[in-house]
């Protein structure tokens, strides 16, 4: 019989599980398995697997995203199986232990805070009641049903934890997110952070970062996502970590969670040498407004990451993340849309629009009354109204949310964004989305699916009686071509070369040669269907290339293939 199954219900297929492994990595005398799932997997496939383990404990891995699941699948397996001990644990039961245990009464234990010493002692306590009033953080009820906490204490150094993925079979977790920590904790103290509830770092040394970081790219991983709050907080380690990198190199990419006003011209200047794909960034503005900053506790320079944001996009090697959150204090509708557009303007390559989440154990959630904060009292917890913006203003600004994901952070119409934003189509980025938004609620397409051609052709309509409709369509029609997509939507122009033309044009080995090196040894009839053929006016070539337009200028051809290059046919 096993002595643990540790359960992991992750928000997504492509996502894994970091606690569990950790949790793992730290009983090499126990007979422990994982099991991991996803939220959007059959409920009763989940039970059915869990009842299929012969084990003493399921110890479920608790968050925001899962909780109504594991409480479900715990009620379940407790009333099929009353011999198996219920454990749980993580961040969504480390402030109301008790409180918990007492409505659930299926749940035997409980695990507030870091679990790795807490679990591995209770396990070598075996099923001694008596011997679980020494464990720190435990949450557990005696035989008279009487609920007891345990205060908790210093974590272990996490130095002399394990390495979570030592044992791991790393195929298995092939296209996978991989999750990795550095550190625990953070410097700050931002109000609507779980990081805050705690004080303190809790570093790991540079020397297994470094041997660990290998070992990710020896394993060939695809991306490696660090949790660390805030990663470059200690600004000469993290310049020495991302040296390694950059000299090691291989093809895997690594995610930060960095704060923009703390980089320097030290690490900028290092940053330009990452080969592409290498370092990814997320980093947290939150707002622009200074009075919403201090409300939360958020001490940065606006100013600052703004520079530093823009110098690190010029060399286009390293994707960048900006966050933005509504709802938070003093930020009413108008503010919010000014901090949109000056974080828009900044060009990252995602601007990720986030909810304020009052979560337990934050001080955001203390100082509910104080901006009236209305919230759902379930997981996620998030934001409905509060003193300075409306539920209805919220629900605006998530079906804007919807067209950001869709229409700027999908990199699908990379050229036509920059037109519209540029060319002040609508006075501000904000207004483009706001107006195109109810045009979208207008039209009813937030209620049903939409292809990828139904998505490009709605913003061809929506500008349709617009005055500057060609230019736009020519913007959309060459981000349409340059995701290799040769099918014209319903309502956008093709305005390719007769087929004699292309034939013609594909028979001569100059222009081949020239413009088509990869189908060198292929006939034109073979090539004929892998590229497409396009007219553009000369004022939006001249604009694509940023020379100078000629009044003698002529429209000309672009080239593109299925891979999605292009060429202009001089």
């Amino acid at each position: 019989m096993k002595d643990l199954v540790l359960v992991a219900i992750n928000a997504k297929y492509i996502h894994t599980n970091l606690a569990v492994r950790s949790l793992k990595a730290q009983l090499p005398d126990f007979d422990v398995e994982i099991v991991e799932t996803s939220i959007n997997d059959p409920f009763h496939r989940i039970v059915k697997l869990l009842l299929d383990q012969n084990t003493r404990r399921i110890g479920f891995s608790c968050y925001i995203w899962n909780m109504e699941m594991v409480l479900k699948l715990a009620e379940v397996i407790k009333k099929a199986n009353p011999l198996v001990q219920i454990i749980f644990g993580g961040p969504e039961v480390s402030f109301d232990g008790a409180a918990l245990l007492q409505a659930h009464p299926f749940c035997d234990l409980i695990i507030q805070g870091e679990g790795e010493a807490k679990l591995k002692a209770l396990l070598e306590c075996s099923n001694r009641r008596e011997g679980l009033k020494t464990i720190p953080g435990l949450c557990y009820r005696n035989s008279m049903e009487q609920i007891f906490t345990i205060p908790d204490t210093e974590a272990l150094p996490l130095s002399q934890l394990v390495f979570p993925y030592i044992n791991v079979d790393m195929a298995s977790l092939t296209n996978k997110i991989i999750y990795y920590e550095t550190m625990r904790g953070c410097p700050f103290c931002c109000a609507y952070c779980l990081s805050s509830a705690k004080q303190g770092l809790n570093m790991l040394g540079l020397d297994r970062v470094f041997a660990e970081l290998d070992f990710f790219i020896e394993s060939g991983v695809k991306q490696v996502k660090l949790v660390d709050r805030t990663f470059n907080c200690d600004i000469s380690r993290a310049k020495r970590i991302f040296n390694h990198m950059i000299e090691r190199g291989g093809t895997t990419n690594f995610h930060f969670e960095m704060t923009g006003d703390l980089i320097d011209d030290e690490m900028l200047d290092l940053l330009t040498t990452a080969p592409p794909g290498l370092i990814q960034f997320e980093i947290g503005v939150q707002s622009t407004s200074p009075e919403t900053l201090s409300a939360i506790g958020r001490k940065i320079s606006v100013t600052r990451t703004a520079e530093h944001v823009k110098r690190m996009l010029v060399p286009q090697n390293i994707h960048i993340h900006l966050d933005l959150i509504a709802g938070l204090p003093f930020e009413s509708y108008d503010i919010f849309r000014e901090s949109f557009n000056q974080v828009i303007a900044l060009g990252p390559d995602m601007l990720q629009l986030g909810f304020l989440k009052c979560l337990k154990g934050t001080r955001i959630r203390n100082e509910a009354e104080i901006h009236q904060y209305q919230y759902a009292s379930y997981p996620p917890y998030e934001i409905i109204s509060n003193k300075y913006i409306s539920a209805e203003e919220l629900y605006q600004l998530r079906q804007i949310e919807v067209l950001v994901d869709r229409y700027y952070n999908s990199g699908v119409f990379k050229q036509s964004m920059n037109y519209i934003f540029e060319d002040k189509i609508f006075l501000t980025p904000f207004e483009f989305f706001e107006r195109f938004s109810c045009y979208w609620e207008d039209q009813g397409y937030y209620d049903v699916g939409k292809s990828k051609e139904q998505i490009f052709g709605i913003l061809h309509d929506f500008f349709k009686d617009h005055q500057q409709v060609d230019q736009i369509d020519e913007w959309l029609r060459y981000d349409w071509l340059a995701q290799g997509n040769f099918r014209m939507p319903m309502g956008m122009s093709d305005q390719a070369p007769d087929k004699e033309w292309i034939f013609e044009f594909l028979k001569e080995p100059h222009n081949i040669h020239k413009y088509l090196a990869d189908f060198i040894d292929l006939a034109p009839k073979k090539i004929y269907n892998q590229v497409k053929f396009q007219y553009f006016s000369a004022a939006f070539l001249s604009r694509l290339s940023g020379a100078s337009l000629s009044t003698a200028d002529q429209p000309g051809l672009v080239l593109f293939t299925a891979t999605g290059l292009q060429s202009v046919i001089q």
